[in-house]
């Protein structure tokens, strides 16, 4: 191990320097720390952890073991954790902590562990999804996907999840979408809306449609911008209308999925159809 407690350089303690912020209501913390030697003592809380490394393996005490931190790994820490680390070694770090209000209910359960990278959604992307104004229906979604993908192959578990959608509730839950495109509910709202469980619901939902339900309305909004373009529309009235952001928000998700801009796409269909 990597400068324990009797190393000539002591290591800085836990949060010290790091850029941290709360979202959703103060429920998500996102950590971001640049490289350096850092100690960890006893801790736990109720929040879901998991955090990106970028650094060397070291030590870490869970639940009264000892455990191995490999390189470049992501550590998932379920709610009651109890952990410490002596150092990690010149590492930095990306932390989301996830209060209860945001997991299933009933909570997690489970002891630390450790995956790569690549096995759950980049979790730089998340944490600029939350920072942004995006909507809420897509900052919830951005945090379920997250928790599913733990969920999905069983690194933690949710006993009391009914893994099986309600049919109906995932059609409702299209309807509600469909009706609501510029303005859309959260996913807690929606799943409130149709009587089911958000994780669950985001699941069916993605079975059904092969889709979250955020993408499903981006898909939407996009289609909506085509039909409303072709005929020649504002570019700027056709974002508001359609609820994104500005005309930036619009011109990229729309060329993104179209392969061309609003503006190019509007002078051809408006070509096309004269």
């Amino acid at each position: 191990m990597r400068g324990g407690w009797g190393s000539a350089k002591v290591p800085s303690l836990a949060l010290d320097g790091c850029r941290i912020e709360r979202m959703l209501d103060g429920r998500v913390e996102v950590v971001e720390a640049a490289p350096r030697n850092r100690a960890f003592p006893d801790r736990v809380t109720d929040s879901l952890g998991i955090c990106l490394k970028q650094g060397g393996d070291h030590e870490v005490r869970a639940d009264g073991r000892t455990l191995r931190y490999p390189r470049d790994a992501v550590c998932i820490r379920p709610p009651g954790c109890v952990w410490s680390a002596r150092a990690t070694g010149p590492a930095a770090f990306l932390s989301v902590d996830i209060e209860p209000s945001l997991l299933p209910a009933g909570s997690l359960e489970g002891t630390m562990r450790f995956v790569a990278a690549a096995a759950l959604p980049d979790l730089g992307r998340f944490a600029s999804i939350l920072r942004s104004s995006a909507p809420a229906l897509e900052k919830h979604t951005a945090v379920a996907e997250l928790v599913d993908a733990l969920l999905s192959p069983r690194l933690a578990r949710a006993p009391h999840l009914d893994p099986t959608p309600v049919a109906s509730a995932v059609e409702r839950a299209r309807e509600l979408l469909t009706s609501r495109v510029a303005d859309p509910p959260s996913l807690c709202e929606l799943a409130d809306a149709v009587g089911a469980n958000r994780f669950v619901l985001l699941r069916g939902f993605r079975r059904r449609f092969g889709v979250t339900p955020w993408a499903f309305v981006l898909r939407l909004r996009v289609e909506r911008a085509r039909a409303l373009l072709g005929r020649g529309g504002d570019i700027v009235e056709v974002a508001h209308a359609l609820g994104f952001a500005d005309q930036s928000h619009l011109s990229r998700t729309f060329k993104r999925t179209v392969g061309l801009s609003p503006a190019v796409y509007r002078r051809h269909a408006w070509q096309v159809g004269r």
